[in-house]
């Protein structure tokens, strides 16, 4: 029996911030920029397709679009694990979708405490003396970049190309 790709819910942080994010991620970690665009992740690993889009769909219905501020570059612990901006969530909108959408996480994920970022170097995809480089010239950056969203994307993984959006749902 064949395995189903991995699914994720998202918000794509939309141009002219996701450019400049992706300017970042190019000089560091190209692999993961070619894999997804920009974005903060809600749902790592969906356990239950069709719950996913049923709930994906009354969260976004349920919600008005909103504004988040990328902040201060951060790394997990030791740089090799990866490096990210703070999301700054004035409203809760990130919050309150994750919470809307946590059933949906596969457990592993679940034990994790959430904390909304946005990936700059991933350690999947980067070598740790690449990822140290890399924060060597990102510590003390605080990009300070506001960002609408609008939309929430559950996107799959393709070995070949990527991750790509199945469906999106625009809020409110």
């Amino acid at each position: 029996m064949a395995v189903e790709p991995r699914r994720a819910v998202v918000l794509f942080v939309p141009p002219p911030v996701g450019t400049a994010v992706d300017e970042i991620r190019e000089r560091w970690d190209p692999v993961m920029r070619a894999r997804i665009g920009p974005h903060i992740t809600l749902v790592h690993d969906v356990v239950d397709r069709t719950r996913a889009t049923e709930r994906v769909a009354a969260a976004a219905a349920g919600a008005a679009t909103f504004t988040i501020r990328l902040t201060d570059a951060a790394h997990w612990g030791k740089t090799a694990y990866g490096l990210y901006l703070h999301v700054d969530d004035p409203t809760g909108g990130v919050s309150s979708l994750h919470a809307r959408l946590a059933a949906l996480e596969e457990r592993r994920w679940a034990s994790v405490p959430f904390r909304a970022h946005c990936t700059l170097v991933h350690s999947r995809t980067t070598e740790a003396t690449v990822a140290a480089r890399a924060w060597a010239e990102l510590d003390g950056f605080s990009a300070g970049w506001d960002v609408e969203l609008g939309a929430v994307d559950i996107v799959e993984m393709d070995e070949r190309t990527g991750w790509r959006t199945v469906e999106r749902f625009d809020l409110g």
